[in-house]
C-alpha cells in the first residue's frame, strides 16, 4: 500500500510489486521511488535520500533492504499531535511571559519587581515565569519543521503564505497588547512575520536551482527579518530554510537544526535544540483530524487572553 502526502492510501499495486516474497527487487524499487517523486511534483534530489522514503508514505526495511509501507503501522507522532505540541508550549511560554512576569511580577515596573520578588511568594513566582519560558523554548522549532513541512505537501503555496500573512497581521495588535501593553508597538513583530518570511525564502528556493539565487533569497530574509525585528529573527529564518533545504537528508536536518536552535536559546541553556525530540518522532501524517485552522485561530487569541488576565492582575483584581 502507498500512501497520499496526507496519509490517504492511493494503490497497492507498487507493494505487490517492490516486495516480492521479502526479497529485493532494485529494478521496481527504483521505478516505485520515481513514481513516488512524479506524483508529489519533485524531482529527484542528490542530497540523500533517507527523507523522501520516509515521508513519503514508504519506508526502507533496512534488514531485507526493501521498500514497504508504513502507513498507520509506523509509530511516532503525526503532524496534528507536533502542532498540539508546539501549541501548548507557546500557551506556557507567553503564560510565563504575559501573566507571570508582566502581571504578577510586574516586571514593566524595574522597581516594583525587585520589591516583589523579593518577597518569598515572589521568589516561587519568579521561578516559575522562568520554568514556563523554559519550556516554551521548545515551540518555534516545532512550529519551523511545521512550516517547511506543509510547504512541500500543500496544493497551493500561495494561499498558504496568504493565511500566514492575514494571522500575521491580526496577531500584532494582541501581540503587542501582551508582551508591550500597547495597542501598535512598532519595534518588535510576532512569530508569524517570521514564519511567513521563511516561507518566502524557501518558495524562492524551491523556485529555482540556482545556488546564488537560493543564498540570496536567504541573506533578503534574513535582513528582512533583522529590519522588521520580527521574533527570532534572522536565527528563526535560517531554522526554516535549513529545515526545507536539508528535508531529504534527515541527518544534516538534525545536525543543524540543533546548532541553530542552540544557539536561539543560548540563553536558556540551549534548551530550544530538546525540540528534537518530537521532531525526529515525527512519523509523515498529518493525523486523523482537520487542525489545519487551529493555530491560526489559537495564536491571536491566547494572546488576547492572557492580556486579559495579566491586565487585571495589574489592577489587583
Amino acid at each position: 500500500m502507498i500512501l497520499d502526502l496526507n496519509g490517504d492510501e492511493i494503490g497497492n499495486k507498487w507493494e505487490n510489486i517492490c516486495i516480492l516474497y521479502g526479497k529485493q527487487d532494485q529494478k521496481w524499487e527504483k521505478l516505485a521511488f520515481f513514481t513516488i517523486l512524479e506524483y508529489d511534483n519533485k524531482t529527484p534530489k542528490t542530497r540523500g535520500m533517507i527523507g523522501p522514503l520516509f515521508r513519503r508514505g514508504i519506508e526502507m526495511n533496512t534488514r531485507t533492504g526493501s521498500l514497504s509501507s508504513y502507513g498507520s503501522r509506523r509509530p511516532g507522532l503525526t503532524g496534528n499531535q507536533l502542532k498540539v505540541l508546539g501549541i501548548v508550549a507557546i500557551l506556557i511560554d507567553n503564560m510565563g511571559a504575559v501573566v507571570i512576569q508582566g502581571g504578577i511580577l510586574h516586571a514593566a515596573d524595574r522597581a516594583v519587581y525587585q520589591a516583589v520578588i523579593a518577597t518569598p511568594s515572589g521568589h516561587i513566582w519568579m521561578i516559575a515565569g522562568q520554568v514556563c519560558r523554559y519550556l516554551g523554548r521548545l515551540a518555534f522549532p516545532i512550529f519551523a519543521f511545521l512550516v517547511a513541512e506543509e510547504f512541500v505537501r500543500t496544493r497551493d503555496r500561495g494561499r498558504y503564505a496568504l493565511r500566514m500573512l492575514i494571522c500575521a497581521l491580526i496577531s500584532e495588535v494582541p501581540f503587542d497588547l501582551a508582551i508591550y501593553g500597547r495597542v501598535f508597538y512598532p519595534y518588535y513583530q510576532n512569530m508569524l512575520f517570521t514564519l511567513l518570511i521563511g516561507i518566502m525564502v524557501i518558495f524562492i528556493m524551491e523556485y529555482t536551482r540556482k545556488l546564488g539565487i537560493q543564498l540570496a533569497a536567504l541573506a533578503g530574509g534574513c535582513a528582512l527579518s533583522w529590519i522588521l525585528q520580527t521574533d527570532y529573527n534572522v536565527i528563526g529564518v535560517l531554522l526554516i530554510a535549513s529545515m526545507y533545504w536539508f528535508r531529504h537528508n534527515d541527518i544534516a536536518q538534525l545536525a543543524v537544526g540543533v546548532v541553530l536552535c542552540a544557539a536561539e536559546s543560548v540563553s536558556y541553556y540551549c534548551v530550544s535544540a530538546l525540540a528534537y525530540v518530537p521532531i525526529v518522532l515525527y512519523n509523515g501524517r498529518r493525523g486523523a483530524f482537520q487542525l489545519k485552522y487551529l493555530f491560526y485561530v489559537f495564536y491571536p487569541v491566547h494572546l488576547l487572553v492572557l492580556y486579559g488576565l495579566a491586565h487585571g492582575l495589574q489592577k489587583g483584581v
